[in-house]
């Protein structure tokens, strides 16, 4: 009994070593530790969503409403968009395991966020389930920004939308999708 106590207090203690290390090469400023172990952190703390954004706390916070979306243009021409799911799109008990995708998508934008972005034009490929023979082809990750109405008034639908390319990958071939 006494080994499987210490197996499990060691497996704890490893993953909390490796969980803090992590959380703190993430947040360190631009230096060479930071540049070298990123992008392996990146594949452990992107995916759960631990990471932070200050906008919201900015003089000015965002007013417009983003959306994420892809758009896949195939070896063959077509023109094949997918739209990430949004938190709107779930009752409340099923947002609820769902409520950092809105995080997801609001931070695509920064700059360092090279490789979520391209993640995220990975898996939309992934989602869109197209045929091998559809490759090579371009996957473009952008935002449709729509304007907040003003305070107190209904959304108008005729407001017009604009599309923010956030980046580009070129697939050549399946195996750079599919795992």
């Amino acid at each position: 009994m006494t080994w499987r106590w210490t197996a499990h207090r060691v497996a704890v203690s490893a993953f909390l070593v490796f969980h803090l290390t992590a959380t703190v090469i993430w947040v360190l400023p631009n230096c060479p530790l930071r540049v070298f172990a990123w992008e392996p952190v990146a594949y452990y703390i992107l995916p759960l969503g631990l990471w932070q954004s200050w906008g919201m706390f900015a003089p000015d916070p965002v007013r417009d409403t983003n959306t994420l979306e892809a758009q896949v243009i195939d070896a063959k021409g077509l023109l094949h968009t997918f739209a990430f799911p949004k938190l709107a799109d779930y009752s409340k008990l099923g947002g609820i395991p769902r409520f950092r995708h809105s995080k997801f998508a609001a931070n695509m934008s920064i700059d360092e966020f090279v490789l979520p972005r391209k993640f995220a034009m990975r898996h939309a490929v992934r989602r869109l389930n197209l045929p091998d023979d559809a490759f090579p082809m371009d996957a473009h990750l952008y935002y449709v920004v729509r304007p907040a109405p003003p305070l107190g008034c209904p959304p108008d639908p005729m407001t017009p939308i604009r599309n923010h390319v956030l980046g580009s990958v070129h697939f050549e071939t399946p195996e750079e999708v599919r795992p």
